[in-house]
């Protein structure tokens, strides 16, 4: 299988799984073997209850098994506090 480059941005509580150093908003590499958003999940060692909003491209997807191409953006959101 022929891995799937991926860039990847966090926000919120999630940029603590990015690497060290990471800006708000700066995307960083992430290869997967599989090419499915859950693979992002696990290779970063967060839960799936820590995301809340999921796009590809712009898009929002709530399909974790949504496939992903070489250079697609993926942006993850977390929940949010406050009120």
């Amino acid at each position: 299988m022929i891995p799937v480059k991926v860039n990847v941005k966090l926000y919120g509580t999630l940029r603590e799984y990015g690497p060290k150093g990471l800006e708000i908003g700066q995307a960083f590499p992430v290869e997967l073997t599989k090419g499915f958003v859950s693979e992002i999940i696990r290779a970063l060692r967060f839960k799936v209850e820590q995301t809340k909003i999921i796009m590809v491209n712009g898009i929002r997807v709530v399909d974790l098994n949504h496939a992903l191409e070489d250079g697609d953006l993926v942006v993850i959101f977390p929940p949010t506090g406050g009120g």
